[in-house]
């Protein structure tokens, strides 16, 4: 058996990623509050990067955020360890007495709670997830409820307070009942129609409601969740002359630049050894002011395409929002789609209408019977809005919510309204319907 060898060419694309277009991508996904650690980091480790300040890198840059941190000074603004909501929830757990299932549904609620407390999955699916019976996390679900502090869980609003109110002996009668089914009635101050229709006394209603102004519709804010992280806004939209304007909100980092006399101050050195050390770091200062460059501007055209789709929304009332996803917008800028992920991520602007996270102005189409295609928020809003004036005695469910969409040219399914009425928080009809009194 003879055996020939040969030297042969031959020829692949393979795709490398440097580690400047690594940097570069990681920077376009920071936000402004970690950007500025990540710059200041970066100056501390190369003498030719200098930094000029707008103020403290740590400060709150949202006047309209500035109320609520303001009790922090400059070492509260520090990240500091605080046990976090799901840890005290976690050592609850073990002070007590569960099976398996308990302990593996309440531990997958511990950390799916939000910075309010409210429980943000529903329990099809966390039983799905765990492969446990509704029943099962239905159990979990209660045993939660009963955890401190008290209104841990809810799903809503609704189910927090009546949480602290089922726990609570000394509750005044009618309080359980008001805050089940007139919600809504007592945000607007109807309070003739709740004691009529409740058939409370007029001198007990406000005993009823001094004592609902002291439970706490946010229990959870009382724990840490997550290392603190300053909300800085990316980009402020506004209204001049009937003129839209976008002002792009540098972080407080305003200007990156090479420190010359430093290098000066080097070159004039001996050795081969610092001229190669200077190199790599005038290298290594020059790619970072090109990805911060390339930040500021890929972030500008996305803010810019992003106003000019909603332009509807900035221009009128809350549900104007048209349909948008981010392929829909790396087509309109030619970029790669993961481009706009990164680039819409933990970003803010604010607007004559509030500060909104960028990945707000996302969202899926429903086609109408015209044909056109009309965003999924607008249709959450619309579902929020028969619930709220639905007979409470008689509550709308899914497939009737379904018709009524269908009736006004919106093609929905009784499925899609079950998870968007899920996804806004809000019960079911048989939780929802009003118990006679």
């Amino acid at each position: 058996m003879n055996m020939t060898y040969s030297l042969s060419q031959e020829q692949h694309i393979k795709l490398y990623m440097t580690p400047e277009l690594k940097q570069s991508i990681h920077i376009l996904q920071l936000s402004s509050a970690e950007l500025n650690a990540y710059v200041q980091e970066r100056a501390s480790e190369n003498p030719l990067i200098e930094v000029e300040w707008k103020q403290d890198p740590f400060s709150i840059k949202s006047k309209r955020f500035n109320e609520k941190y303001s009790h922090l000074d400059s070492l509260g603004s520090l990240a500091v360890h605080v046990d976090t909501l799901e840890d005290w929830i976690m050592q609850q757990l073990r002070m007590t007495s569960y099976n398996l299932a308990e302990f593996k549904a309440i531990s997958y609620f511990a950390g799916n709670l939000n910075d309010a407390g409210y429980l943000a999955i529903t329990v099809e699916e966390t039983a799905k997830a765990l492969h446990l019976t509704y029943d099962d996390v239905e159990n979990a679900l209660a045993k939660l409820h009963t955890f401190d502090p008290a209104g841990i869980g809810g799903r809503d609003l609704q189910e927090c307070l009546t949480i602290q109110i089922k726990r609570d002996e000394d509750a005044p009668v009618g309080a359980l009942e008001v805050v089940t089914y007139y919600l809504s009635e007592l945000a607007k101050g109807k309070y003739d129609k709740i004691s009529k229709e409740l058939d409370i006394n007029e001198k007990n209603m406000p005993k009823i409601l001094d004592y609902i102004r002291t439970l706490n519709p946010r229990p959870g804010l009382g724990y840490g969740r997550h290392e603190k992280e300053n909300i800085v806004v990316d980009a402020e939209v506004s209204f001049a002359n009937n003129n839209l304007v976008i002002e792009m909100k540098r972080s407080t980092c305003s200007k990156v630049t090479i420190n010359r006399e430093y290098v000066d101050l080097v070159k004039s050195a001996q050795g081969e050894e610092v001229a190669s050390y200077i190199q790599d770091q005038m290298k290594s200062a020059q790619w970072l002011i090109r990805s911060l460059e390339y930040r500021n501007d890929t972030l500008f055209k996305v803010i810019y395409a992003i106003v000019q789709e909603q332009m509807a929304f900035f221009e009128g009332e809350d549900g104007n929002l048209r349909p948008m996803n981010l392929r829909h917008l790396s087509d309109t800028l030619s970029i790669h789609e993961s481009t706009v992920s990164r680039a819409i991520k933990n970003k803010f602007i604010d607007t004559p209408r509030g500060i909104y996270e960028l990945k707000y102005f996302f969202s899926n189409g429903i086609q109408t019977a015209k044909g056109e295609d009309i965003s999924s928020r607008a249709v959450k809003s619309t579902i929020r809005a028969y619930i709220h004036e639905e007979d409470k005695r008689k509550p709308l469910s899914d497939q009737i919510i379904a018709n009524m969409l269908q009736k006004s040219g919106i093609e929905i399914s009784r499925r899609t309204v079950a998870k968007y009425r899920e996804e806004e928080k809000i019960l079911s009809s048989s939780l929802r319907k009003m118990k006679a009194i």
